[in-house]
């Protein structure tokens, strides 16, 4: 990577557009970025930073890069011009910002935004505009994140002075930030998971076991009590010989269940038998009680035989009398109508008409009904033209009514045509008003949402921090038992020493030499109450590689949160929530108000739609008003036409009703007499058909009478029964029949008859012996099947058994070689002497090649005198190992602390790491070749001979046509340095002035 041209405006220091041509700089290789403490010369490096990946590095917030000396209307803005492999690329970034508002006072949230354009030719091409896909661009082709950027590139010697006296713990996160070790991590996270996972299967496994046997158990139990044999399983058993022990019980309990099949035989026979003897018994008494009720039922029945005489008698009067059922019925129903017609005849005669009509003879109803009749067309003909004459009537007083109505709404549709013009126009005026105000919506709307996502980021991070409070009982109490855990380990650790030779003394038998001093003779061996075994130290190690993580895991997230939410608050340039809810109510307002104006507007051009279609409805109105009038006034003057040649009809037809019976001249009348006629003579006609029927019915009644053997009609009629009276009469004869035959037939029965002759049975004896053996019965079926269900849940049991102890045999196994491998991986295994994880392992290997690398340049910067040497010596107090570094001074042959070095030997030494490590990530990540590298500060600790060395290896990484920027103040490097940056400080801001030669 080379850069070619750095371009600012109104970023960090500098108020107005500031131009590095780097090139220019960078052509004799090495140039000097110098000028006055807080000039802004660490701000040209934070430019390039946040160009490429839209941050800077240190603790300095992106959200306060705009210039405080920027005028109000300046946009902050960096460009980068730089060469990526065989890519010409110039990106263009802009932070996110504030500025004041266009209308009204206050501020709006600018968003950040960027442009990536690559060189083609002679022209540039823009590729992109999207923050991710550029940031996509700059990992692939730099191929490093900012973190490896600012230490490979920026070489920032105050972290790298750190990163000399760190302790290994602090320089193992260092290398882990710029070294790719995710495969190694990658492996010892799966060897834990891994450990985890034979651990839990070992305890399903004994779990699984544990609970078949319990199982086993169980059924053991249960076949004991059935048959108070006790077949138990042995609870001291090994896991090895269960199997075996459990066939042995199996074998036991067949055995049993043949005893108890051969006693279920016996007390079955015997159960037939008594059952048998019990139902013969209870088949006679049955035989016996039949017998003795059809006895009594004999005597009662006989005694009951005169009533039964009487019912007899009636019974054969009723059916007799049944015959004439149909006659007498049609009597009654002739005489009925008779009368019913006698009384229809009166009620007709009175709803004539007085007059003539009303003393009319009923012989003589026919013909004058007919002479009615003949008039009815005329009377119809008169009362049509009486109607038509009505309706005209009606119609000539709706026309007039309508005529004046027209004229009326012709004069209202005219005004509400006036005033309809008259607010289109006000209407129109209005909508022109409003419409400046709706424009400003989606302005406002976008300045709001910006307002509130600063307050979300406000509460986001209160309640990280809360969260972080939230955690701290927690933390306390895990630190407490992290503790504790590590003191019970310190503690069996040295009970374990204490206990050793007790160990030996144990191993040691009369004539064998003592493994410690080789005597023969052992007069008092050593002994030991409460031995600690070695499972034991590794379970309290285990213990407390458990509290550690966990507290480990919390720390990290409180620490999380708090980062974050500290990053949120940065984020909001010290704004509190009254601000930022005074800001939001203020665009809130503002929005409000631009809404409310469109929301008007809106209303106000629909009320316009509305009203310009009213304006034309009612012009369309006004003429057809008009047009309706003048067809009103000429329908009047043709009803009165029609109405003279109406009143010439209705005369002549009157003169030809003249002598009609009904004696009125109202149709109505003449219509209600014709119906009154009609009913009369209908009435007339129905009584002479009823008397026939009547003498009809009477011939029939008495020639019926007289075969079935009555004297008279009310004879029949007092014999006569009702259907369900007579039916149970009927069934009364028939029951007292059908009760005697069934009696005989049962004293009649051979078998009832032998019953009656014999003793009666003992029923409650002949029970008792049955009760008896199903009791025995039941006992020894319930004992069987115990023995035989104990024997078949045996027999299922036996194989999962057998495969429960294979799994615990092969889950012991593996558990241990890989918590084995899983424990010398992590650090924390007895094999692992350094307690050295894998990473820190191979971060060793790395840190061993950048110390090669730095003492390259070392060699040359300190005269030869000074080593950087890796250490893996093993940490004090059980502090993990591996990451150590430390000085060899070749003079005096000893090796030093990198903390007894001066000042100027730190920086060189530091900046000889830095180029090392610079080196080591380069070729980490594919051997990019850096174009432009640039040292920041500490040049000012060293003497004339130690920055003559330092100037030297700088030119040394001018070989190839890299460019080496240094930034500094001290004076002297401005002689020796020839192509500068020097960077001016002022009231208004800061300025670049760029000197070649």
């Amino acid at each position: 990577m080379r850069v070619h041209r750095l371009e600012i405006e109104a970023f960090g220091p500098f108020a107005d557009r500031v131009v590095v041509d780097v090139d220019a700089l960078s052509a004799e290789g090495l140039f000097l970025i110098h000028g006055p403490t807080g000039s802004g010369k660490t701000s040209l490096l934070d430019a390039i930073c946040f160009a490429l990946y839209a941050d800077v590095p240190g603790s300095r917030s992106k959200r306060g890069l705009r210039s405080d000396h920027a005028g109000p209307d300046a946009v902050p803005r960096v460009t980068l011009e730089l060469t990526a492999g065989t890519r010409r690329l110039r990106i263009t970034r802009s932070p996110e910002f504030l500025r004041p508002k266009k209308r009204g006072t206050g501020v709006v949230s600018v968003q950040a935004m960027v442009t990536l354009e690559e060189r083609r030719g002679s022209r540039w091409v823009a590729l992109s505009t999207r923050n991710d896909e550029v940031a996509d661009v700059v990992k692939d082709a730099l191929g490093m994140g900012m973190a490896q950027f600012a230490k490979v590139v920026l070489l920032p010697q105050g972290d790298f002075a750190a990163f000399l006296r760190a302790t290994p713990e602090d320089r193992r996160e260092v290398l882990e930030r710029l070294f790719d070790i995710s495969a190694f991590s990658d492996v010892e996270a799966w060897l834990a998971e891994a450990r985890r996972t034979a651990g839990a299967d070992l305890e399903a496994a004994r779990s699984t076991l544990e609970a078949l046997l319990v199982r086993v158990e169980d059924v053991l139990a249960d076949a004991h009590d059935a048959a108070g044999d006790p077949v138990t399983a042995t609870a001291e058993v090994p896991t090895e010989s269960v199997g075996t022990h459990l066939r042995a019980v199996a074998e036991r309990l067949d055995s049993r269940v043949s005893t108890t099949m051969a006693a279920f035989d016996a007390a079955s026979g015997a159960e037939r038998a008594a059952a048998e003897a019990l139902a013969a018994a209870r088949a006679l008494d049955d035989l016996r009680t039949r017998g003795e009720r059809a006895v009594a039922r004999l005597e009662t029945l006989e005694a009951a035989r005169p009533r039964h005489v009487e019912r007899v008698a009636t019974l054969a009067a009723a059916e007799r009398a049944a015959g004439l059922r149909g006659h007498l019925t049609a009597l009654d129903r002739a005489v009925d109508d008779v009368t019913a017609c006698r009384r229809q005849v009166e009620r007709t005669r009175e709803a004539l008409p007085a007059g003539p009509l009303a003393d009319l003879p009923d012989d003589t109803v026919a013909e004058v009904l007919a002479r009615l009749r003949a008039l009815d067309d005329t009377v119809t003909a008169i009362a049509r033209e009486t109607d038509d004459a009505a309706l005209r009537a009606r119609q000539h007083a709706e026309l007039d009514d309508r005529t004046a109505g027209l004229a009326a709404l012709a004069e209202r549709v005219g005004a509400a045509l006036a005033d309809a013009e008259a607010e289109r126009e006000v209407l129109t005026a209005e909508v022109e008003e409003r419409a400046a105000g709706a424009g400003r919506v989606p302005e406002l709307e976008l300045v709001l949402r910006a307002t509130r996502e600063r307050v979300t980021v406000l509460d986001v991070a209160e309640r990280d921090l809360a969260r972080a409070e939230a955690l701290a009982p927690r933390h306390a109490d895990l630190r407490g038992t992290a503790l504790d855990r590590r003191s019970e380990l310190l503690d069996l650790r040295q009970r374990r020493l204490d206990g050793m030779a007790a160990e030996l003394a144990r191993a040691l038998s009369e004539g064998d030499p003592c493994p410690v001093c080789g005597g023969l003779e052992h007069p008092t061996p050593a002994t030991v109450s409460d031995p600690v075994l070695p499972g034991d130290i590794a379970q309290a190690e285990h213990r407390l590689e458990a509290a550690e993580a966990q507290l480990r895991s919390v720390e990290a997230e409180i620490e999380s949160l708090r980062t974050r939410a500290g990053t949120r608050l940065a984020a909001l340039d010290g704004a509190d929530r009254d601000a930022l809810d005074r800001a939001v109510s203020e665009a809130t307002a503002a929005v409000a108000a631009a809404r409310a104006d469109a929301d008007a507007r809106a209303g106000l051009a629909a009320r316009l739609e509305v009203v310009s279609r009213a304006a034309q409805e009612h012009r369309t109105a006004v003429a057809g008003t008009v047009a309706r009038l003048e067809a009103a006034t000429a329908a009047l003057d043709d009803l009165a036409a029609v109405a003279a040649a109406a009143d010439d009809r209705i005369r002549a037809l009157g003169a030809e009703h003249a002598d009609c019976p009904c004696g009125s001249p109202d149709p109505a009348e003449h219509r209600r007499a014709a119906r009154s006629l009609t009913d009369l003579a209908a009435a007339v006609t129905q009584l002479g058909g009823a008397e026939a029927r009547l003498a009809s019915a009477a011939a029939d009644l008495d020639a019926a009478r007289e075969a079935a053997g009555f004297d008279d009609a009310d004879s029949a009629r007092t014999a006569l029964l009702g259907p369900t009276e007579l039916g149970r009469l009927r069934a009364a004869v028939t029951a007292h029949v059908d009760d005697i035959a069934a009696a005989r037939a049962v004293t009649d029965d051979p078998d009832v008859v032998a019953a009656l002759a014999a003793d009666p049975p003992d029923l409650p004896a002949l029970q008792a012996v049955d009760r008896a053996a199903r009791e025995a019965l039941l006992t020894t079926a319930a004992a069987q099947d115990d023995a035989a269900r104990a024997l078949r849940s045996l027999e299922r049991l036996l194989p999962l058994v057998d495969e429960a102890c294979a799994r615990v045999a092969l889950g012991a196994e593996r558990d241990a070689r890989v918590r084995e491998l899983a424990d010398t991986t992590s650090g924390t295994g007895p094999d692992n002497t350094l307690r050295m994880r894998l990473t820190a392992y191979v971060l060793a290997a790395r840190l061993e090649t950048v110390a090669t690398l730095a003492n390259e340049r070392l060699a040359v910067m300190g005269g030869g005198r000074y080593l950087l040497e890796h250490s893996d010596e093993r940490a004090a107090r059980g502090a993990r190992s591996g990451l150590g570094l430390r000085v060899l001074d070749q003079w005096t042959g000893r090796v030093r602390d990198t903390a007894t070095l001066s000042g100027g030997e730190s920086f060189m030494a530091s900046l000889a790491l830095a180029l090392g490590l610079a080196d080591a990530v380069r070729e980490e990540v594919g051997g990019l070749d850096l174009g432009t590298l640039f040292i920041d500060e500490g040049f000012g600790s060293l003497d004339d001979d130690s920055l003559e060395q330092v100037l030297t290896v700088l030119d040394g990484l001018r070989e190839g046509g890299r460019a080496v920027g240094v930034v500094s103040h001290v004076a002297d490097l401005r002689t020796r340095i020839t192509h500068q940056a020097v960077v001016h400080k002022g009231a208004s801001g800061s300025t670049v002035e760029v000197r070649v030669g």
